[in-house]
């Protein structure tokens, strides 16, 4: 594991604030990770929607996406060095390595996003959420790193949306229940087959005991 030495900043837990999520919010540390410049940012998008944030939806279909996380970037930067931030920002943004992370980055975020998050929530063109995540950037290399590990989406049930939400919670509950009423059952079951197992066991012990006599 290689060895990571904190040089400014204190990366703290998201505040899901009313603020951070209606604005956005940007947590982040600048470390030494040997001997390169690792900047770790904690990000919260603020309420957006599909068609703002990854393009898909609308007529302009002009992510927000870059804007937001650019500003992101910044700012962190700033935080950190200061007058030298802009100069920092703007050498990232020329880098090979930084173009070609970020345009994955944006890939694996839209398709993380409409493959498994849309068909899980049932989101349809503009209904409301934010995602808060975890990056990482090598400022020596440029290269941007994304923890989809550390991703979660707050998402907000449109109301005419909610009797359908309220019957899937529902059916939820009840399947949960089921297999608690299956679970004890087995466990029923368990403890049956080893009190048969136990009686056998001493009635084996005793026929060997007999034989043993004769």
């Amino acid at each position: 594991m290689s060895e990571r030495i904190v040089v400014r900043g204190k990366l703290e837990d998201f505040e899901k604030s009313e603020e951070a999520i209606e604005r956005g919010l940007t947590r982040s540390v600048l470390e030494e990770v040997e001997g390169k410049r690792i900047l770790k940012i904690k990000w919260v998008t603020g309420k957006t929607s599909a068609g703002r944030l990854f393009g898909r939806y609308g007529k302009e279909g002009r992510p927000d996406f870059f804007r937001l996380l650019f500003g992101a970037i910044a700012g962190s930067l700033k935080e950190h060095l200061g007058e030298k931030a802009e100069e920092e920002f703007n050498r990232l943004r020329e880098s090979r390595s930084f173009k070609e992370s970020i345009s994955e980055l944006f890939e694996e975020f839209k398709s993380w996003f409409f493959n498994e998050i849309v068909p899980k929530y049932g989101i349809e063109p503009g209904d409301i959420f934010v995602i808060t995540t975890e990056l990482e950037i090598d400022l020596d290399e440029g290269k941007i790193t994304w923890h989809k590990d550390k991703t979660e989406v707050i998402y907000w049930v449109r109301s005419d949306k909610l009797p359908e939400k309220c019957r899937q919670i529902c059916v939820e509950i009840e399947d949960t229940e089921d297999l608690k009423r299956e679970l004890e059952k087995l466990k029923k079951e368990k403890e049956e087959l080893e009190r048969e197992v136990e009686r056998l066991r001493r009635e084996l012990e005793a026929l060997r005991a007999k034989a043993r006599k004769k």
